[in-house]
């Protein structure tokens, strides 16, 4: 494929960005590696290191530039954040971004938004205004989810407002790339968007770090991620408890949210405190490490219809690590179990519980096999590809189809 895109000016605005942890830094992170990699002009601009809250020490600076990554402030709440500590957090740094666009509107080409936050639109409405090639990446359902879970008011004035939002910017965007076909399914039925330009460009994983040589694997399960309002522990941790104890493996947890008390709360309340065990916040390479070393990961979402689209981020890192899973939901994260042959998800507790034993009990080298060979279609530096093709076709060049 012929690179069009080299010598352009790309600018990706995120709102976090290694080292911070989570799917979104992770995605953009490896995005920019392997875009760099393949002789992409690339502009990082991100806030300030903030997420997970309270895992960075507060900053007084409004503009900081390290290489090709600039950072500029934003309110950086507490662990324990507030509603409005959160509100803050993820709306000024969209606004001084879109003012660091206006300001250096000159020096850039194309500009990459991605979502959530919602709030990150106003960006993608400003270079819009600025007459520059858009694409928006949109991660997940975050509107629906927010208001089915009660977090934004069904119908008010902060849901019609976002909205709005994301209504302009997806519809004049010159591009729009989705995580899952059920995403671009709902967006485009939801704005009327053109089919042409919405694309598909799935979630995976970076198999040059998340890779196990001849590791010994430990009876256990392990769960490495986000502790937040999406995922459901009580389910999992209700049917993990109703395995006997020959069947039941330690369980250990990794990272960092704000549910994570209620978790470690909800663990006791089981009787669950000498099963579980919680290793704090760990760097990518003691992530892999852990993983290598285990039996079973653990991806807890909840079974709610908002949230039928969703593939949590970190089963492509199990699978890449040999891991099958025990999922609780439904909709997108069943599919991958099925189509993997290394998962099983439950809805309820008790068949959580039969999850959990018929892995405990099935034949992890076949069914590790069986996961790698599902996960090698999901490498990080195929997506980045897939991008490189829809940055081509934005700027008018025979990228190829995605």
């Amino acid at each position: 494929m012929k690179d069009v895109a080299r010598g352009y000016g790309l600018v990706i605005f995120t709102q976090a960005f290694p080292p911070e942890k989570g799917g979104n830094a992770s995605r953009m992170g490896d995005l920019y590696k392997y875009l760099t990699a393949f002789g992409v002009n690339v502009t990082v601009v991100s806030a300030i290191e903030t997420y997970p809250f309270g895992s960075f020490p507060r900053k007084l600076m409004l503009h900081e530039r390290n290489g090709d990554v600039i950072r500029l402030f934003t309110y950086q709440p507490l662990e324990n954040a507030s509603n409005i500590g959160r509100a803050l957090y993820y709306t000024v740094f969209p606004i001084l971004a879109s003012i660091w666009l206006v300001l250096n509107r000159e020096l850039v080409d194309v500009v990459l938004v991605t979502s959530p936050p919602p709030q990150m639109y106003l960006v993608a409405l400003i270079a819009k205004l600025l007459k520059k090639k858009v694409v928006v990446d949109v991660r997940d359902l975050f509107l629906d989810v927010s208001v089915s879970l009660g977090f934004i008011k069904r119908g008010g004035v902060v849901e019609r407002v976002f909205r709005f939002m994301e209504s302009k910017a997806l519809t004049s965007a010159d591009a729009v790339t989705t995580v899952t076909p059920r995403i671009r399914r709902q967006l485009s039925e939801t704005y009327g968007m053109e089919a042409s330009k919405c694309h598909v460009v799935s979630n995976g994983v970076d198999l040059s770090v998340f890779k196990c040589g001849a590791a010994r694997r430990n009876p256990r399960m392990v769960y490495a991620g986000y502790f937040g309002h999406a995922q459901d522990f009580d389910t999992f941790l209700e049917g993990y408890a109703m395995v006997d104890e020959e069947n039941r493996m330690p369980l250990i947890l990794a990272g960092g949210g704000e549910t994570l008390r209620d978790v470690l709360a909800k663990a006791e309340e089981l009787g669950l405190s000498g099963w579980v065990e919680y290793v704090g916040m760990l760097p990518r390479e003691e992530v892999v490490g852990l993983l290598c070393s285990s039996s079973i990961g653990v991806a807890p979402i909840k079974a709610d219809e908002s949230l039928k689209y969703a593939v949590p981020s970190k089963i492509y890192e199990y699978l890449a690590c040999g891991l099958p899973f025990v999922g609780v939901g439904y909709g997108e994260i069943e599919r991958v179990a099925r189509e993997s042959g290394a998962g099983c998800v439950g809805r309820t507790p008790r068949e959580v519980a039969l999850c959990i034993k018929r892995l405990a009990n099935s034949n992890g080298r076949k069914m590790a096999v069986r996961g790698l060979k599902y996960i090698s279609k999901y490498s990080r530096e195929n997506s980045a590809r897939r991008f490189l093709k829809v940055l081509n076709l934005v700027r008018g060049a025979d990228g190829g189809g995605t």
